[in-house]
């Protein structure tokens, strides 16, 4: 036998907590600002190679403990894969393994897929360097020595080493559009979530209006079924 609740008073509203609500958007608002900083230095640095022009110190710092050693660990990936794919894993590797992060964070539905989008697209704009400099072969190599130059190496084995520019742009320019393209969404969608939050703690609960809880399905009356259960005389 079920017992009606007794009538209460509605549930008042919890105050908003304005340290879990804002501090979220802010780190989220600061992590993307940080990478249009690194962007906007990107912009400049990744058109054209230019010696003795030292790079502006945060995105040297990424770029040699993260850039380089991804394009690294591609050699080393492909290593048994015979010489071409040996010397295009670097580049391979070095753009893929943030796709693929950002693959999985995106199928999971995490909010942070926004992240390693960008960085697809940043090491797509870095790799065009790499490519447009196939021709002259200025920039410092790991070890210093020019014929170790991957896409010198690539682009004169398929006798294509005069569209060295053309590619290194298409690269470049999808980079540019692929790292706008996820500040954008990492911007929208954490002032999304911050303006979802809101409206949820002002409801009772986080359940909104007119909305029925599992509570209050469990006190209803059982409809009436005896009728219903007969056999037809």
């Amino acid at each position: 036998m079920r017992f009606p609740a007794p009538h209460s008073a509605p549930a008042q509203p919890e105050p908003l907590d304005p340290v879990e609500r804002y501090v979220p958007l802010i780190f989220k608002l600061g992590v993307y600002a940080t990478l249009a900083v690194i962007l906007v230095q990107a912009l400049e640095v990744f058109t054209e190679f230019k010696p003795g022009v030292p790079w502006p110190k945060l995105l040297w710092l990424i770029r040699m403990f993260t850039f380089l050693p991804l394009h690294e660990g591609g050699h080393l990936l492909f290593i048994l894969f015979g010489r071409t794919l040996y010397i295009l894993g670097g580049s391979f590797w070095q753009i893929m393994f943030p796709a693929l992060w950002f693959i999985i964070a995106f199928r999971q539905g995490s909010q942070v897929f926004p992240f390693p989008l960008f960085w697809t697209g940043e090491n797509m704009m870095d790799v065009s360097l790499y490519v447009r400099d196939a021709p002259h072969r200025l920039l410092p190599l790991l070890g210093g020595d020019k014929s170790g130059h991957d896409w010198y190496n690539l682009l004169s084995q398929w006798d294509a080493l005069d569209a060295a520019e053309g590619i290194a742009d298409a690269l470049y320019s999808a980079g540019v559009l692929i790292c706008v393209t996820a500040l954008a969404i990492g911007v929208t969608w954490a002032v999304r979530v911050f303006l979802r939050s809101g409206r949820m703690a002002a409801e009772p609960f986080g359940v909104p209006s007119g909305s029925t809880t599992v509570d209050d399905q469990a006190f209803r009356p059982a409809p009436d079924t005896k009728d219903h259960d007969r056999l037809p005389e």
